[in-house]
């Protein structure tokens, strides 16, 4: 009888001859993060001097329909593996290094620690709220200039913040979008982890996977990958591969979610992100598809002219919705406390862990709103290849009139995107179930626990599903 194959979940991709010696390339992360390089290039240059038009400018279009969409696939498949790729960040580690990719005994910038009041989330959270909201209120993604400003702000600030700080600081501390990938990352199937936490532990005493070596550098990310339970922080650049002297870290497909109800720290900065991103996805849209009109309205008597009435209403009602989805992951909280009648567990406690299941709902969101936004510009991907074509790469040119393609109809989309929430909502319902498990002194406690929670889930499933059937019926 033909033995089987080992399974292929939980197994060290790195048992792969081809995995393991791509992993280990000195110039890995150069070689990934080169072709992105040049096509943010090509984007800056598109957006900078090309065609106004939306519909035909190939950098609106590669960045809010090719990059979104690879990004929000990627957080499930691959984790932060955008983060390995990213020229941003790349910029200011090339010039941190002096490298592009080798081991260089030379550094430039002054490599201060940053400060410990901010190594938290609480800063890049606020800075992906403020994306978001200008993004609403300006609509920077269907601008191109407004898009080229905002690659050149995260350019110029990369270089700067590790040109002082020491580092990848720009990228774990500061970025707009690291809390974003950080914890929608939690749901991926592929993790970085070390092998046995003991080794790290009690049988390397020179830690070069966070320190570095000759050959390689510490942890870009600040983060000890022997202590490392979550892929919040690593962006799989693979130096501690190639560092560990005792060949310890391992490269694994896992269980979709797994960091949602394992983590061993859940930190209240991480929670307060979730619930934000959380809210933003699913009770933001349903307060500006309800309010906005008639309150930018009221303000326009008020407020001068252009943008103001609009940017303060879409602020308004932004304030408003996240407070309210934080409100309600905490209140739901203390209602699982009540329920599972634990006093020794606190409704902090709780709210630190449960926001953390709610992450697949808000994910499930996006991606809904990914499908229907890419269904429905499917065909500007041609013109905006052919107008770059005409004019490469300044983007000036224009090919002829806007190509439409509905590559399915409303219903047919509107039922892959109640799929998509559906599964969000069932990974979020096992995650909080696992949670409760470890949260609860037995099974009646942990049962108790989990309906206040699962009943959040629900509501915050069927407002998305509400939410999206407005544009369709």
């Amino acid at each position: 009888m033909t033995p089987r194959a080992p399974a292929l979940m939980g197994r060290d991709l790195q048992d792969f001859a081809l995995i393991r010696r791509v992993l280990r390339l000195r110039a890995f992360q150069f070689l990934v993060t080169l072709p992105t390089a040049a096509l943010v290039a090509v984007v800056l240059i598109s957006t900078w001097v090309g065609i106004e038009h939306p519909g035909f400018n190939f950098g609106i279009v590669f960045t809010w329909v090719v990059w979104w969409g690879a990004l929000l696939l990627s957080l499930v498949f691959l984790g932060r593996a955008w983060c390995l790729a990213c020229p941003v960040g790349a910029v200011g580690e090339w010039i941190q290094r002096l490298s592009l990719w080798w081991r260089s005994s030379y550094t430039a910038g002054y490599h201060f620690r940053w400060p410990r009041l901010l190594r938290n989330m609480w800063l890049p959270t606020a800075l992906f709220v403020v994306f978001i909201w200008l993004d609403n209120g300006l609509g920077i993604a269907n601008s191109p200039r407004l898009t080229a400003a905002l690659i050149a702000i995260l350019l110029l600030g990369a270089a700067w913040v590790d040109l002082f700080f020491e580092r990848r600081t720009f990228c774990r501390y500061v970025c707009p979008l690291t809390s974003f990938i950080g914890v929608t990352a939690l749901v991926s199937v592929l993790e970085l982890r070390a092998r046995d936490r003991e080794v790290c532990r009690t049988a390397c005493p020179t830690k070069d996977c966070f320190r570095g070596s000759s050959r390689n550098y510490g942890c870009p990310m600040v983060e000890f990958p022997g202590a490392m339970d979550t892929n919040l922080n690593c962006i799989l650049c693979t130096e501690c591969v190639k560092g560990c002297p005792h060949d310890n870290v391992a490269l694994r497909l896992r269980a979709p979610g797994r960091d949602l109800w394992a983590m061993t720290r859940p930190r209240l900065d991480g929670a307060a992100s979730a619930a934000v991103i959380v809210g933003l996805a699913t009770i933001v849209p349903l307060l500006t598809m309800t309010f906005l009109p008639d309150l930018r309205g009221a303000l326009a008597g008020l407020l001068p002219g252009g943008d103001a009435p609009r940017l303060v209403a879409v602020a308004i009602l932004f304030a408003a919705g996240i407070a309210t989805s934080v409100a309600l992951v905490y209140a739901f909280g203390h209602l699982s406390r009540l329920a599972a009648g634990d006093p020794t567990v606190s409704t902090r406690a709780l709210f630190a862990r449960y926001a953390y299941a709610l992450i697949p709902v808000g994910l499930a969101k996006y991606l809904a709103d990914l499908l229907d936004h890419l269904l429905r510009t499917w065909g500007a991907l041609a013109d905006v290849t052919r107008a770059l074509a005409i004019d490469f790469p300044f983007n000036r040119a224009i090919p002829g009139r806007v190509t439409v393609v509905h590559l399915l109809g409303p219903s047919q989309t509107y039922l892959l995107q109640a799929g998509l929430l559906l599964a969000g909502l069932l990974v979020a319902l096992y995650a909080a179930h696992r949670i409760s498990l470890r949260v609860s002194p037995g099974r009646e406690a942990a049962f108790a626990s989990l309906l206040p929670m699962a009943g959040l889930g629900f509501v915050l499933t069927l407002v998305s599903l509400w939410t999206l059937g407005i544009g369709f019926f």
